[in-house]
C-alpha cells in the first residue's frame, strides 16, 4: 500500500493510528500537489517538543491532522473535551484542537525559517466509530471522519494563503528536509532523551491529548 508522495518518518506505535494512516494513504491521489508526512517530531526554538500524526499538502492547503479513536460521547467543557466512553467512564482530554493549533503555528514558523512561508490549517480526524459530539459549531468545523478526509482536502482553497500548487508542495518538502524533521528515535539518538527536555516524559505523553 505504497504511495511515493507519502513519507513515513516513523511507524506509529499505536495500531489504531497505523490503520487510520493506511486508509488515508490508500485514498490519497498519486498526483500533485498531494504530499504527506506521518509520525514525526520537531523542536521549537525554545526547545519544546511536539509529535505530529500527519502533515498533508493538498489542493485545500497544508493541514496538520491529529488522529483520535474515541468511542462514546465527547462534550466540551471550560477545561477542554471530556469523553464518556461506552463503559460510562469520563476521561478528560484537554482540547486536542487547541493543542494542534499551537503545534501548527510552531511548525509553520520552523518551515518559514527553513525557506518557505506557509499557513498550516488544522483538523482532528476520528479514525474509528465517530463518537457523538457535543461540541460548539466553531470546533465541529475542524472535525472530520477518516474516510471523508481526502474528499475534504481535495476541494481547492479559496484563500490565496492556503493555495497549494505542486511547486509550492515541493518547496515545503524541501523546507521540511532542511528543518531536520526526524523520527522520535532519531532525535533521541542525536540529542539525548526526549524526557530530558519534557520534564521526564516523552512528547507523546506530555504534548498530546
Amino acid at each position: 500500500m505504497s504511495n511515493p508522495r507519502w513519507t513515513t518518518i516513523t511507524e506509529s506505535a499505536y495500531p489504531h493510528e497505523r490503520s487510520a494512516l493506511d486508509r488515508i494513504r490508500a485514498a490519497m491521489p498519486d498526483t500533485g500537489p498531494w504530499r504527506a508526512w506521518s509520525n514525526f517530531t520537531f523542536a521549537t526554538a525554545a526547545g519544546k517538543l511536539y509529535e505530529i500524526d500527519l502533515l498533508i499538502a493538498a489542493p485545500a492547503g497544508l493541514h496538520m491532522v491529529e488522529l483520535k479513536t474515541w468511542n462514546g460521547e465527547v462534550t466540551a467543557t471550560r477545561d477542554g473535551w471530556v469523553q464518556t466512553n461506552e463503559s460510562g467512564e469520563r476521561i478528560a482530554h484537554g482540547n486536542p484542537l487547541e493543542l494542534t493549533w499551537h503545534k501548527s503555528g510552531a511548525l509553520a514558523r520552523l518551515i518559514e525559517a527553513a525557506g518557505e512561508p506557509v499557513y498550516i490549517r488544522t483538523l482532528v480526524v476520528f479514525a474509528g466509530h465517530q463518537p457523538v459530539l457535543h461540541l460548539p459549531d466553531r470546533e465541529l468545523r475542524y472535525i472530520v471522519p477518516v474516510d471523508a478526509l481526502i474528499d475534504r482536502l481535495a476541494r481547492p482553497a479559496h484563500n490565496v494563503r492556503h493555495r497549494m500548487p505542486d511547486e509550492r508542495a515541493i518547496r515545503i518538502a524541501e523546507a521540511l528536509e532542511n528543518a531536520g524533521i526526524v523520527a522520535p528515535e532519531a532525535w533521541e539518538q542525536h540529542n539525548g532523551s526526549l524526557g530530558d527536555l519534557t520534564g521526564g516524559k516523552r512528547a507523546a505523553t506530555s504534548e498530546r491529548y
